[in-house]
């Protein structure tokens, strides 16, 4: 059964997203601007940035779900990969930037001279990725359907196709913009419910 304000809201949000995304075209002219967004982005954006890409689905509904299943030992997970997070950016993150290479696979050749290694590393990112992505779709498929009643596979579509409009648009600097949107606008969502509730 369709909702009228779900599909209204589902309608703005991606509006929103694509005007943003596509904003990031104008300041896109070179490789490193689309792949590194030529190193320009401020700190605070790009803490934004990265909150909103840890908002997730993955981190937002998956996390919940635990809980609800497993009870607040699932509580340890968020903590276990925000660790994992904090080590990651400090010991590679890092000399990623520092080296002047645009992916892993590029490093990681850079580092040991050999295409074999820049091959598995290249598998292993891909095969990452798609371990990343899909719980992303599946959530995506969940929100679209509890929100507007539209099929489960439709939320995979829809995001599918706004984020490659937005990386093909932009690259890394219209990335960087939607997922500091994104940031902020769940921080609201989450925000607004808990001020209701105070307030009541």
């Amino acid at each position: 059964m369709s909702s009228a304000p779900g599909i209204v809201a589902v309608v703005l949000v991606t509006l929103a997203t694509l005007a943003i995304g596509t904003w990031g075209l104008r300041f896109s002219r070179t490789t490193s601007d689309f792949y590194v967004a030529s190193r320009t982005v401020r700190p605070g954006l790009n803490a934004s940035a990265i909150g909103g890409e840890y908002l997730s689905a993955a981190s937002f509904l998956g996390i919940a779900g635990l809980v609800l299943t497993f009870g607040a030992d699932m509580l340890w997970y968020p903590v276990g990969w925000t660790a994992g997070y904090l080590v990651l950016l400090v010991l590679v993150a890092a000399p990623l930037r520092r080296s002047g290479a645009y992916t892993l696979p590029d490093f990681a050749e850079a580092r040991t001279g050999s295409r074999q290694v820049r091959a598995v590393c290249s598998v292993i990112v891909v095969a990452i990725g798609w371990l990343y992505l899909m719980p992303q779709f599946q959530g995506a498929g969940v929100t679209l359907r509890a929100t507007t009643g539209a099929p489960q596979w439709m939320g995979a579509v829809v995001v599918g196709v706004v984020v490659m409009v937005n990386v093909g648009s932009g690259g890394m600097r219209s990335i960087t913009f939607v997922q500091a949107f994104q940031y902020w606008l769940k921080l609201t969502a989450l925000l607004l419910p808990a001020a209701v509730l105070l307030a009541v």
